[in-house]
């Protein structure tokens, strides 16, 4: 681990080499941008790879973490990121990864907006962005912020613009965080359909899914869910061979009917409605939209693994839904157990902390500053949305109609809302003229598509 002085002489040199670097040359010349990257303070590894984003180069980096940042010189673990570079005098658009991170070359929807740089940071504990051995005691929203912070200082010496964080459904969530506990690290943060949670099992989400859409819809989904159950003994050979030691298929189907309504409304919307089965539907019928909606094979062990430090943090700090069972209680065999907990890793102690939450959405609604949330008002992630104050130049944008699910994003605005929510940007981020009419530009044509990664759909 590099010394202090170390550190601080390569911020030094970073930031004098970014500075000094003629504005063209930065752009053009990749092997000498992969130097700087490797002579950043934390950097320890960076190679170029491939792009096919028009005027971008693109580098994988790892970064030394201490596994706790109250001990920066105990034991530490390699963070993968990466770095779609644009040019040195341009925004930066921090993606803050609530899960895994694709070391691919693509950009986000804000990073096309702004025709900005852009750095995605994985989370820890998530692939190989690991301690080992794990400690979950380290697993918090306080050393996850300190790990973007220290990759924020160290960048910064080569990206000197402004920058603006953001993510989608926990990624989300991870930017409101980040901010928290580093308000200054940052100008700006757009977290797209991010909630907060009362608790491990939080009654408002039931309560939204009790009146959302046609109650005709609402009617035919409570039935399908009955019959679901009610043949579970029929549907359960139907299930694809696989591991499914940590709940069991039958827990797994029960878990999966339970959560259909919920994903429903997270990714589709009113106009498949007629789409739900019959009462009278086969056991395979049943089944195959069961997996088109929630995915059976989400239960399985591979799955459940990967998702562990998400199920932990939910567990202890995130919170998450109940799931209405009322209608279900005659069919269901194992009630009340659809929680976090329940979920891996296993033998691992999973005591919930009430105060984080509540401190984060008071700090949130009095204090955070430029702030532009966007919610869908069909997903039921939105209902417990964070609240904020205008006064403090922070945002609230809600998309409506058949978008306004857990997709909802800039694109799907309204053309007023989305240009306006673009020039707050542009004035927080103090961008140049040269960088306005890039961004300009790149906003009148078509935004690549945000579609739903894997890690944005299994926020449960």
């Amino acid at each position: 681990m590099m010394t202090f002085w170390q550190r601080a002489r390569a911020v030094w040199l970073g930031l004098a080499l970014a500075l000094a670097a003629p504005h063209a040359h930065a752009q053009t010349d990749p092997s000498q941008l992969l130097e700087r990257l490797r002579a950043l303070p934390g950097v320890t590894s960076a190679v170029q790879a491939s792009t096919s984003i028009p005027g971008t180069y693109f580098y994988r980096l790892t970064f030394e973490q201490p596994v706790d940042h109250a001990v920066p010189a105990g034991a530490t673990f390699q963070q993968r990121l990466t770095v779609l570079h644009r040019d040195v005098l341009a925004p930066v658009v921090l993606v803050t990864h609530g899960y895994g991170a694709s070391m691919s070359a693509t950009q986000a929807e804000l990073t096309h907006y702004l025709s900005a740089n852009q750095v995605r940071v994985e989370h820890r504990f998530f692939n190989t962005s690991t301690p080992n051995p794990p400690d979950w005691s380290k697993l918090t929203i306080a050393q996850s912020a300190a790990d973007l912070h220290a990759i924020n200082l160290s960048l910064k010496s080569l990206y000197p613009s402004g920058w603006v964080s953001t993510g989608a459904s926990k990624s989300g969530m991870t930017s409101v965080y980040y901010r928290y506990y580093y308000p200054d690290d940052v100008q700006a943060t757009v977290p797209y359909v991010a909630p907060s949670s009362h608790g491990i099992d939080d009654r408002r989400y039931a309560a939204f899914l009790s009146n959302v859409g046609p109650s005709d819809c609402r009617t035919q989904m409570q039935a399908f869910q009955v019959a679901a159950l009610q043949q579970r003994e029929a549907i359960l050979p139907l299930i694809q061979d696989g591991q499914y030691t940590h709940l069991g298929k039958d827990r797994a189907l029960e878990f999966a009917v339970l959560e259909t309504p919920f994903a429903f409304w997270q990714y589709l919307s009113e106009a498949s409605c007629s789409q739900i089965p019959p009462a009278s539907a086969t056991p395979a019928q049943l089944l195959e939209f069961i997996d088109a909606v929630v995915g059976i094979e989400f239960y399985g062990d591979a799955t459940l693994d990967y998702y562990g430090p998400y199920f932990y943090q939910s567990a202890t700090q995130l919170g998450g839904p109940a799931y209405e069972e009322n209608h279900l209680s005659a069919l269901l065999r194992y009630p009340g157990q659809d929680v976090p907990g329940n979920y891996p890793p296993a033998n691992v102690d999973k005591a919930f902390d009430a105060s984080i939450m509540p401190a984060i959405e008071y700090w949130v609604l009095t204090q955070a500053r430029r702030f532009i949330f966007i919610y869908g008002d069909n997903d039921p992630w939105s209902t417990n949305a964070f609240r904020r104050m205008p006064r403090n130049e922070s945002y609230q944008l809600r998309v409506r109609g058949q978008d306004g699910n857990h997709g909802a994003s800039l694109a799907t605005l309204t053309a007023s809302e989305r240009d306006s929510a673009l020039a707050k940007l542009r004035a927080w981020l103090g961008m140049s003229p040269k960088a306005i009419d890039a961004s300009r530009k790149a906003a009148a044509a078509p935004p690549p598509a945000r579609t739903l990664m894997r890690e944005d759909r299994t926020l449960r």
